[in-house]
């Protein structure tokens, strides 16, 4: 063996430097994350409603996203305008995979109980019968530095300073904890209770919260019966509370394919999502007839031969009303 490396020594000083070259562009990490067009879930597919069908016309749009990219990946990715290659984030290059799985189930509960609320509140206009009723309990841990290990994505938030956030609206206390650099946080998790300082570093992104809700009773009852374990977050939940209230009030579609994307809040606006782009790639590639999105991406809307109309909403309100107005 010896013989034979001597023999061919010069050679393979002239493949040592391709081969490092090779490794890095595979596996070398670089701090850029990739979106790309993903796929359709049927809503109907994952909700059942007491005596009420779901229209099978919704979908929600998922999209693929993966960080950190290596070199080969980015300069493949770069090479298609589908893709979307960007610099990683503090909460990214800060944020483990586990991290990030978590985070995708605490919007999806998040997402599904508020269109389920914003749905049923708004069919009872139509049909007083149709009721929900529901409590606030609190801030749920989104986004926190790496460096609490006394915090978990998931964690729910009761105090903050010493006030109750029962007392407190979500936009009371999300403005009273960005008025401080240093809270104490109250967080209470299976009838167990501790306090958890928080002081604000200079160089880290400010933690983030969703509200949780709890649906204490629906008429009719409502079930999510398909929770998939590998598909979250909360761009689906315009799409859902639609689907939700053309099924209580038995709205017929026909057979147009109905996809789009939007968070849902209590008070009835449409948010941002990520990857506005990749998911109206992937409403082509899927054939849907409908495309909704929020006012908030009107700019970010490139100028592509879209087969499909295009519809934008602030609110569920203005979307309830297309509904009306176009399947009526």
């Amino acid at each position: 063996m010896n013989k034979w490396v001597k023999d061919h020594q010069k050679i393979l000083i002239i493949l040592f430097f391709p081969y490092i070259l090779l490794l890095f562009l595979l596996l070398t990490p670089t701090n850029f994350s990739l979106t790309a067009p993903g796929g359709f879930t049927p809503v109907d597919e994952n909700i059942e409603i007491d005596n009420h069908e779901l229209p099978s016309n919704f979908y929600t749009i998922y999209v693929m996203s993966y960080h950190p990219m290596t070199p080969f990946q980015k300069m493949v990715a770069e090479v298609s305008e589908r893709m979307n290659v960007s610099p990683m984030t503090i909460r990214e290059e800060d944020t483990s995979w586990i991290d990030q799985y978590m985070q995708g189930q605490v919007t999806k509960e998040v997402s599904f109980n508020t269109s389920v609320i914003k749905a049923y509140e708004l069919a009872h206009i139509k049909d007083p019968s149709i009721t929900v009723t529901y409590d606030y309990l609190g801030a749920l841990v989104y986004y926190r530095p790496s460096r609490l290990n006394t915090l978990e994505i998931g964690d729910l938030i009761t105090g903050i300073n010493g006030q109750s956030l029962l007392d407190l609206s979500y936009d009371e206390f999300i403005n009273m904890f960005y008025a401080f650099n240093e809270v104490q946080l109250e967080i209470t998790n299976e009838n167990e209770t501790k306090t958890v300082t928080y002081e604000k570093q200079e160089d880290e992104a400010w933690m983030l919260f969703y509200p949780k809700y709890v649906i204490r009773s629906t008429t009719p009852n409502i079930e999510f019966t398909n929770n998939n374990p590998f598909i979250g977050g909360p761009s689906g939940g315009m799409i859902q509370t639609l689907s939700i209230y053309a099924g209580l009030l038995n709205i017929n579609l026909g057979d147009t394919k109905i996809a789009g994307t939007g968070t849902i809040e209590i008070d009835g606006s449409i948010g941002r999502i990520g990857g506005i782009t990749q998911k109206l790639y992937t409403a082509m590639d899927e054939n849907a007839d409908i495309f909704i999105y929020p006012f908030g991406h009107i700019s970010d809307i490139p100028n592509l031969n879209y087969p499909y109309e295009m519809v934008v909403v602030k609110t569920i309100e203005e979307a309830v009303n297309w509904l009306h107005e176009t399947f009526e």
